[in-house]
């Protein structure tokens, strides 16, 4: 029985120091814009790995940019961490340009793929919303933008220990480079095949320094990977602030009040298009530039000029081209810089887009230029036989199988045929028909 005790008690404490001793990371990939939703992702995953007592927070990063605001706020949370930030631009063919390259300078350790690129971090100043063109280096504005981007980049690089010199290039002239070349610049700290090579052979024993001049040593290898989730929220925000959804719904929201008024009392286009583009306008926290909303309603209006005027396909060109550049200038604004929708979802929605209102819009056209055939307006101009003599005081004539009650301001004989002028109250108005012509 004591033995039996003992060994139970031995497994026990086996399994308690097997507990204790057990290692972790937390993982979380950032493959979209930088939004406040990311932003928000990243602070909840800090307070995770702290709670838990993780060995560091892994951020596998691949963005085009993102807005300031919520990279500052990132930056400056890596900065008052008691955790390691170890941000790893990946997989092969991944970038981390504009707000990500600052993400990726702010990180206590910076990695990159072989294949993935780092930079083009230069601000984009446009008044109004509505230019698309940089603003010239000469401009105040435009110097003071850059300036305080420089000297904020520069900043983080000495915290870091890393170049400050090519951070400022990037930012001044959106100098842009690779990962072997941003190792050689000392831009980043190394490079890692996979997240596996990065764990258990690049990360471990090395030294990082953390807020207030601590040091902690690394030691990720065979760590068990946690990944925490975005919460529902911030994952519908995320949602709501990628360019290529925006761009889908603002072109079919716009395309439904197009078909509703082309086609007034389908109700359901109509209802469906103003949703999708309230959502856009107020749902996102993405900046929107004016300028590419006027080319794509100016590319709404070229279409429907197309049903009406023969132009050959010239305004459909020129639609099309509007549709191109206003979806590329849709989210360009100095907020979040080099942001816009991509090619293989650019392409697909306007060829949708168009082709939906040319083919839909012709339709609707071609009927509304057929004569009636249906209802009292249809009878108008029929021939019909008088049934009874018909004349101001009345009579009866018989049309598509019926009778009708009729008048007429002369004399009509019974037999005859008649031609309706109009109808009013299932009353017919008609006169002699003329002499039917040859061959008919």
């Amino acid at each position: 029985m004591r033995a039996r005790t003992a060994a139970l008690s031995g497994l026990m404490a086996l399994l308690f120091c097997h507990g204790a001793l057990a290692k972790t990371v937390q993982v979380i990939k950032i493959d979209g814009i930088i939004d406040n939703s990311v932003s928000g992702y990243v602070k909840s995953s800090l307070d995770t790995a702290k709670k838990t007592g993780s060995q560091a927070l892994i951020i596998e990063l691949d963005t085009p940019g993102g807005m300031l605001d919520s990279t500052k706020q990132i930056v400056q949370d890596f900065l008052d961490s008691d955790v390691p930030v170890v941000v790893y631009v990946s997989p092969a063919g991944a970038s981390a340009t504009s707000a990500g390259m600052m993400v990726t300078l702010g990180g206590h350790v910076a990695v990159m793929a072989p294949g993935s690129n780092i930079g083009a971090a230069h601000p984009v100043m446009m008044p109004f919303g509505v230019k698309y063109e940089p603003i010239p280096k000469e401009d105040v504005m435009m110097e003071k933008a850059t300036n305080d981007t420089v000297a904020w980049v520069r900043s983080i690089c000495e915290v870091r220990g890393r170049n400050a010199d090519w951070a400022e290039t990037a930012v001044s002239e959106s100098q842009s480079i690779s990962a072997q070349e941003a190792v050689k610049l000392k831009v980043v700290d190394g490079m890692a095949e996979n997240l596996d090579d990065l764990l258990n052979e690049f990360l471990p024993g090395r030294v990082v320094t953390l807020k207030a001049g601590s040091t902690v040593e690394l030691d990720t290898k065979g760590a068990e990977i946690e990944r925490p989730e975005m919460t529902t929220p911030q994952r519908l925000q995320h949602v709501l602030n990628n360019p290529n959804f925006l761009l889908i719904l603002f072109l079919l929201g716009v395309l439904g009040i197009a078909i509703e008024f082309k086609n007034p009392g389908m109700i359901v286009p109509g209802v469906l298009g103003a949703c999708c583009i309230l959502i856009f306008l107020v749902a996102p926290q993405l900046p929107v530039n004016y300028m590419g909303i006027l080319l794509i309603l100016l590319a709404f209006g070229l279409l429907v000029a197309e049903l009406f005027i023969v132009s050959h396909g010239l305004l459909t060109a020129a639609a099309v081209v509007c549709f191109i550049f206003g979806s590329l200038m849709l989210f360009h604004t100095e907020e979040v810089p080099n942001v816009s929708p991509s090619w293989s979802v650019i392409l697909p929605i306007i060829a949708f887009v168009t082709t939906v209102l040319l083919v839909f819009g012709g339709a609707v056209l071609k009927a509304h230029r057929q004569k009636v055939m249906t209802g009292r307006e249809e009878m108008a101009g029929e021939v019909a036989m008088a049934e009874t003599d018909i004349g101001p005081e009345g009579g009866k004539i018989f049309v598509h199988g019926e009778y009708w009650n009729a008048e007429s301001d002369s004399p009509v004989a019974k037999g005859e045929k008649v031609m309706i002028k109009s109808v009013n109250k299932l009353v017919c108005r008609v006169e002699k028909a003329g002499p039917t012509p040859a061959g008919q």
